[in-house]
């Protein structure tokens, strides 16, 4: 069954138009007219498509064939609808009409575009944008015709020609009724509302704004709607007329609403809604005419047209906004990155002198130590005790001296009894000098002498455990070790004494782990005359021996801080930037004082990589990651640190001689963290205060739209009250005036 088809009125007009379909190859003849091809068929005749001889012009000729059984009145009502809208340029013109002729004809207007059905069927499927401007003017060739009290009742694709703009021309009155006729009038199935398919229904303008509703939804998905399988079988099953239209009515009230135009894209809610109206199975629910069908598209149209304004004014100030906070963000940014830049330079430039100064305090401790130690070598009691003691030990002490040192030969050295009065000596004057009130003198940890040869002959602790510790250095042989010979450069153990000879001057020795305590140690050494040389003797004559002063780096009172649970914000750390394995290492740091004393034997200190020094020296870093922080339970160190560094000078030994620098750096740091705290504190402040401000704006911008938007809302209101005052049209139309 061709559901495309307009329904018969009853079982004669089926024979009939298979009888019309019959006749199709047969061409008609039709004076004055050349007769070329058919171009369609309706339920009573036939189009064919021709030239008018006298003028050439191409015309469409509908011809109503089986004259004995045609309807005349039907001919007659459709070409008096026609001529009664011959001034709608939507409307497809009549040019002349053979009432006479065998079969009676009309003449109209040939449009070249073929129809909406043609459109479709070649799978050419207008946009969204061209299927409303469709819509639109079919609505209004749909206007125009009620206005003249004419209803279609038979709007389908089919019906819907094209002319050379393609603009759509309504055509096929053959079941059009005017306002107040009670004929009813079948369309199309799927195009016809579900009240028309009821013998004695009454035309009504709302059957014509089903079909167009229905004609939008086919030219957007490409089938009308309801169209599904089971209600064209259940169509292809009836067994009548009465039959299929029951089932077409029954088929539209129980299946699901048609939603397949709300998937296509560009269909916006507003255009769904209206052809959803259209097609409410509703009459009373459906636009009540066509002029309501017009102002929604044409309220759409203006909403649309208004949309760019509406998204310029609530993107416009957003985007304002936007770009503000965006200045804004940008210029605190850099204010809080400059100022922030501007109070790391002055920690910096603060720990630069920090370090200086610490430096310096500690260089005028140690020109005390060198004061002390070069008062104690002077003492004719020591250079006694220490004469007689070489002398008594000669024999194991030469042997030391060539390298064949043992324990059994430094126990022969300790045993040797004029040592014992020399280390009673050491260990006196030790102790008066941790009485005094000088806090430098109070510091030392241990007081040694060695022979010319380097030989360890006596010591004397600050501390009793290093006193009773069963490794004693005496009976050893030092003279590689740099407190002895006042080389820059550490020896070996295993280098032969005999290449050393001892200091001349009051020196300042490399650092040195102690072996009891594991912390780092200096010594400060001097050499030891047999009598008090005078300058020009001084050169020549050769000491007997070499006085030590030794004290833990940690002792000193610009590194001694307490640090119990807090890591302090700025302390001053020490390291050693002597050339070799060493340089880099940390010497003394407030991490040391929490480290307890047999796990600071075998821990292996951090040390400082060469780039790293290399930055320190020259200008300081502003981002510097302590080595500490990667020892275990020194996680209070990590982060970036403002660090500065400054070398140790050495005491001036004489008057005319000048400073030489130190293998010691004082290396002063303080937390980034907490230099830019109140920069940060500050920012936190101003982007809270920017917000507030900016959120604020949103809501004055939020609460303008709002009564923008429900304004319009209004205005929109009251636009649809006048279109609802177009109802008295349609009820004008039901009552024949």
């Amino acid at each position: 069954m061709n559901f495309d088809r307009t329904q018969p009125q009853s079982f004669g007009d089926v024979q009939r138009s298979e009888q019309l379909s019959l006749q199709m190859t047969e061409s008609p003849t039709i004076p004055g007219y050349r007769i070329q091809r058919p171009v369609g068929e309706g339920a009573y005749g036939q189009v064919w498509l021709a030239t008018d001889l006298n003028t050439g012009r191409p015309v469409a000729i509908k011809c109503y064939l089986n004259r004995a059984n045609l309807n005349l009145a039907a001919l007659e009502r459709e070409v008096g609808l026609l001529v009664n809208m011959s001034t709608g340029r939507h409307i497809v013109q009549v040019l002349k009409v053979g009432w006479e002729h065998d079969p009676p004809y009309f003449v109209m207007e040939y449009l070249e575009n073929g129809s909406l059905e043609e459109l479709i069927r070649k799978k050419q499927m207008p946009s969204v944008s061209k299927c409303v401007e469709f819509l639109t003017e079919i609505a209004r060739g749909l206007e125009f015709a009620h206005s003249k009290g004419v209803i279609h009742c038979d709007l389908k694709p089919a019906n819907v020609l094209l002319d050379h703009s393609l603009q759509p021309r309504i055509a096929d009155f053959g079941q059009g009724r005017m306002a107040g006729d009670q004929t009813p009038s079948l369309g199309t199935l799927f195009y016809m509302a579900p009240e028309q398919a009821l013998n004695n229904s009454v035309p009504d303008v709302k059957w014509d704004v089903y079909s167009l509703g229905a004609m939008a939804y086919t030219l957007l998905v490409g089938s009308p709607p309801y169209r599904s399988q089971e209600v064209t079988d259940s169509l292809q099953s009836a067994t009548s007329l009465a039959d299929r239209l029951q089932r077409y009515r029954d088929g539209i009230l129980q299946s699901p609403l048609p939603n397949l135009h709300n998937r296509r894209l560009g269909v916006d809610r507003t255009l769904a809604a209206i052809i959803d109206r259209c097609l409410h199975r509703d009459a009373n629910q459906r636009f009540q005419n066509v002029q309501q069908v017009i102002g929604a598209l044409e309220s759409r149209a203006r909403n649309r047209g208004r949309r760019p304004l509406y998204i310029l004014g609530i993107a416009g100030p957003i985007l304002l906004l936007i770009l503000m906070l965006m200045f804004s963000a940008r210029s605190l940014v850099v204010a809080v990155s400059q100022s922030e830049e501007s109070v790391v330079q002055r920690a910096l430039e603060s720990n630069r002198f920090a370090a200086r100064y610490a430096a310096r305090t500690l260089q005028s401790e140690l020109q005390t130590l060198f004061s002390i130690v070069e008062e104690e070598a002077r003492s004719e009691a020591l250079s006694e005790h220490l004469q007689r003691a070489v002398e008594a030990g000669k024999e194991p002490l030469d042997q030391l001296s060539d390298g064949k040192g043992s324990a059994a030969l430094a126990a022969s050295i300790r045993g040797i009894p004029e040592r014992q009065p020399l280390e009673q000596f050491l260990q006196d004057r030790l102790n008066r000098l941790l009485k005094s009130r000088s806090s430098t003198q109070r510091l030392l940890n241990s007081v040694f002498i060695n022979d010319a040869r380097g030989n360890n002959l006596a010591i004397a602790f600050s501390n009793e455990a290093e006193r009773n510790s069963a490794v004693s250095p005496v009976g050893q042989n030092f003279a590689y070790r740099s407190y002895f010979n006042g080389l820059h450069i550490e020896g070996k153990p295993s280098d032969s004494p005999s290449q050393f000879s001892p200091t001349r001057t009051t020196t300042l020795s490399s650092s040195f782990r102690s072996t009891s305590t594991g912390a780092w140690k200096i010594a400060v050494s001097t050499p030891v005359f047999a009598s008090e040389p005078t300058e020009t003797e001084a050169v020549d004559r050769h000491p007997i021996g070499v006085l030590v002063m030794t004290i833990n780096l940690g002792d000193f009172e610009l590194l001694a801080q307490q640090v119990e649970d807090n890591v302090p914000q700025r302390f001053a750390a020490l390291f050693d930037g002597r050339p070799g394995n060493q340089q880099g290492m940390i010497l003394q740091h407030p991490f040391i004082r929490r480290m307890d004393r047999e796990k600071m034997k075998s821990l292996m200190m951090p040390q400082l990589k060469l780039p790293v020094m290399e930055a320190l020296v020259e200008n300081g870093l502003a981002d510097y990651e302590d080595p500490v922080a990667q020892l275990e339970g020194c996680d209070d160190y990590a982060g970036q640190w403002i660090a500065c560094v400054a070398q140790v000078e050495l005491p001036q030994v004489s008057s005319d001689s000048e400073r030489e620098k130190s293998d010691l750096w004082i290396l002063v740091q303080e937390p980034r963290a907490m230099v830019a705290a109140p920069i940060q504190s500050l920012a936190k402040k101003l982007w809270s205060e920017t917000m507030v401000e900016f959120l604020v704006l949103f809501a004055v911008v939020g609460s303008l739209w709002y009564f923008v938007l429900r304004w319009r809302g209004v205005q929109d209101a009251h636009g649809h009250i006048s279109v609802k005052g177009t109802d008295d049209f349609a009820t004008t139309l039901a009552d024949g005036r």
